[in-house]
């Protein structure tokens, strides 16, 4: 199993290997940038991908009605091959739903090869949506991540270890498109209390909370935020006393997390994003379980509660 810190830098270094086995399309692609919600540019581009990707599949079975679509996708553990027969744009096919993710923030990074492959596809017909060495303007483009899809994707295809092409049979486990409150609850990890209680060395998911201590859910329950850290990865944090009202002299531990954030991070490209910082926490004065973290990408504070479980990868 990968860490969150490992999964942060797939995103970073994407390969799109070429369905027919040949030498890679492109390595080294980003899709980093914050995408936030169903806008209709990105929709109308992603209903392009769409209806090339079903003409490509009825000018293929024109000549064998056998034909399918084959993808070849780069994982931690090799290239793995995957056939779609049909293609339908429903709730349900697992094709649409990896097409489609990546257009609204939730796209694993084996999702984005499945999109790229689809729209470098050449045929007699149906030329393709972008080449190859356009690749990474494509993604800056077109395609991002929000909060909720790079720790749904996490914990679902790292985590529980649901396999990257299923992202829409296994409704029990975790998702990228669901609200930050029931990815906070489906992580069986455990709340924690005091700051005694954070562990570096464990998997921790932090969710922002209201002025009330209440996680803020997202969606239409308003905005909210999630990141993900761990394992083993520590610092301790000084000159706080301003920020978390901590001792002039005093040093506040901190955990490494992973987020992608409409936040810009002053400290490295001035972009939202994809983001990993130390995230300094103290417990808050006066309400129990939740946490004022100091973000180490901009120096602002909010207020999480967190759960935490044993790294066992």
């Amino acid at each position: 199993m990968q860490s969150p810190v490992d999964y942060y830098f797939r995103y970073h270094s994407i390969t799109v290997p070429s369905p027919d086995g040949g030498d890679d399309l492109a390595t080294d692609i980003r899709v980093d940038r914050y995408r936030l919600g169903a806008q209709e540019k990105y929709m109308n581009e992603r209903a392009r991908l769409a209806r090339k990707v079903k003409k490509d599949l009825q000018i293929l079975k024109q000549d064998n009605p056998d034909a399918v679509l084959r993808i070849r996708v780069a994982t931690p553990n090799g290239v793995e091959e995957q056939e779609f027969s049909e293609f339908n744009i429903t709730e349900s096919d697992q094709l649409w739903g990896l097409m489609r993710h990546p257009y609204v923030g939730k796209g694993s990074p084996e999702a984005v090869q499945v999109l790229l492959q689809l729209a470098a596809q050449e045929l007699e017909g149906s030329p393709a949506i972008v080449r190859p060495e356009d690749f990474q303007t494509y993604c800056d483009n077109w395609l991002g991540l929000d909060c909720n899809g790079f720790v749904g994707n996490y914990l679902r295809h790292e985590y529980q270890g649901i396999p990257w092409n299923d992202v829409t049979a296994d409704r029990d486990a975790n998702a990228p498109d669901y609200l930050i409150t029931d990815i906070f609850n489906r992580f069986d990890g455990t709340v924690r209390e005091t700051a005694d209680e954070i562990d570096s060395s464990e998997i921790n998911v932090l969710a922002m909370v209201d002025a009330q201590g209440k996680i803020i859910p997202g969606g239409a329950g308003g905005f909210g935020h999630i990141m993900i850290s761990g394992p083993g990865e520590r610092d301790d944090v000084a000159g706080l006393k301003a920020k978390l009202g901590v001792g002039a002299d005093e040093t506040v531990p901190a955990i490494c997390v992973c987020e992608s954030t409409a936040a810009a991070d002053s400290n490295t490209d001035g972009e939202s994003g994809l983001a990993r910082s130390f995230y300094a926490y103290v417990a808050h004065p006066s309400q129990k379980g939740v946490f004022r973290v100091h973000r180490g990408l901009n120096g602002g504070v909010i207020n999480v509660r967190i759960k935490g479980a044993p790294w066992t990868g």
